[in-house]
């Protein structure tokens, strides 16, 4: 295709990961003729690498499974996660509690359950500007081999959005941090590994001033037993001082006798939710980690396909009443249990983060023990993800694993 040619469709989806996938994957459970009415653009080539500690909770599990949908790629279940704060610990339980998957695996079989009913996905295609014609009723999107006048956008393309610096979005300070390093281990060498054991230290909120958390999680990684090893620094309190991420890992690390010169170092931000944050304009949508994720725990990948259901939902609706003005999209995120969730975790970094009051946050940690005992996630049978619906459009097959 020469770089002048037109394209005209309906939806174009900028951004192949989780977001930009559920929101194909929905559609198309919708009606699978959306296959031939949508392109996903995306300027990386699968399965390519993508900074993210990998853990997917039964939120996401749940989404999937709605899809018919369940892990197919390889993946290690955490039965026990435990939460540090100075000398007080607490654990909860599940069977498992999270799955953690390798990013480039996760997203390269999210994209062939896409393709395989259809749908067009551009990889290797580079956007490079977004202009919105609002009187003519579309937005053209100018990539690296292409130009396409869409009826609507999905901007699908992570926290360094390029639709929104285009587009001039509202883009205050509201990013995250993470570092992460990979360690070789063996079920000897990692007692976590062993036991199937994902930790989250917050201590590091009090002797290093982060605003968020050290964590250890197993994984799996081109078949290989690895710890993924990180800190994540929130930001839910701008006004403060940034923590030094990388001293806070390498303390870390060197109490695990691990040396963090010895690895590579990797990272990456993310955007933070926020309920007064702007989710679209007319014509264009933002979804995952371009609109926002959850900044108390930095989890992202349930998140991410949650906004697509809701994306494809606000679609459906823009083309049956040809309203594209995307005025119901706050309100449908909103209205959404998961992103409603986001939404609360918002509000509880910011008061678990202000650091005003400590003792304040050592008697939280304390109910928040007591509280996990009267729940399901005192059982380590408890199983909370729902099993695939078979009879949907996606259906789980061995055959379209990575």
């Amino acid at each position: 295709m020469s770089p002048t040619s037109i394209e005209h469709i309906d939806i174009l989806i900028i951004g192949s990961g989780p977001a930009g996938a559920s929101t194909a994957m929905h559609l198309l459970q919708s009606d699978p003729s959306w296959a031939g009415r949508m392109i996903i653009v995306d300027k990386a080539v699968h399965p390519r690498e993508k900074l993210c500690g990998g853990g997917i909770t039964y939120l996401g599990e749940n989404i999937l499974a709605d899809l018919g949908l369940s892990i197919e790629p390889t993946n290690f279940p955490v039965r026990e996660v435990r939460l540090v704060y100075e000398d007080q610990s607490y654990s909860f339980w599940g069977n498992p509690v999270f799955r953690i998957v390798h990013r480039a695996e996760f997203d390269h079989w999210l994209v062939q359950q896409v393709e395989k009913h259809g749908v067009d996905v551009r990889q290797g295609e580079g956007v490079v500007d977004v202009i919105p014609h609002d009187e003519a009723g579309f937005v053209e999107v100018r990539t690296e081999h292409a130009v396409y006048h869409a009826k609507s956008v999905v901007a699908a393309d992570g926290s360094r959005s390029l639709v929104r610096r285009r587009l001039k979005w509202d883009d205050d300070s509201r990013v995250s941090r993470l570092i992460e390093v990979l360690t070789p281990e063996t079920r000897q060498t990692s007692w976590e590994i062993q036991d199937g054991v994902a930790v989250f230290d917050f201590s590091p909120m009090t002797t290093q001033q982060l605003q968020g958390y050290y964590w250890d999680f197993p994984s799996v990684v081109n078949g290989n037993l690895m710890m993924n090893r990180g800190v994540f620094d929130s930001r839910a309190r701008p006004e403060r001082p940034k923590a030094d991420l990388k001293q806070t890992l390498r303390n870390a690390l060197d109490e695990r006798e691990r040396d963090l010169n010895d690895y590579a170092i990797k990272g990456h931000p993310i955007r933070w939710f926020h309920w007064q944050g702007k989710f679209s304009r007319p014509r264009v949508l933002l979804a995952g980690d371009a609109a926002g994720a959850d900044p108390l725990f930095g989890e992202g990948i349930a998140m991410a396909l949650a906004y697509g259901k809701v994306a494809a939902a606000e679609l459906e609706r823009a083309f049956s009443t040809t309203d594209f003005s995307f005025s119901g999209y706050r309100r449908r995120i909103l209205s959404n249990g998961i992103l409603l969730g986001v939404a609360v975790r918002t509000a509880l970094a910011r008061l678990t983060y202000l650091k005003k009051f400590p003792r304040l946050i050592r008697l939280g940690w304390r109910i928040a023990g007591w509280v996990i005992r009267l729940t399901p996630w005192a059982n380590p049978d408890y199983v909370p993800a729902r099993a695939p619906k078979q009879s949907s459009t996606f259906r789980s097959s061995t055959s379209s694993k990575s």
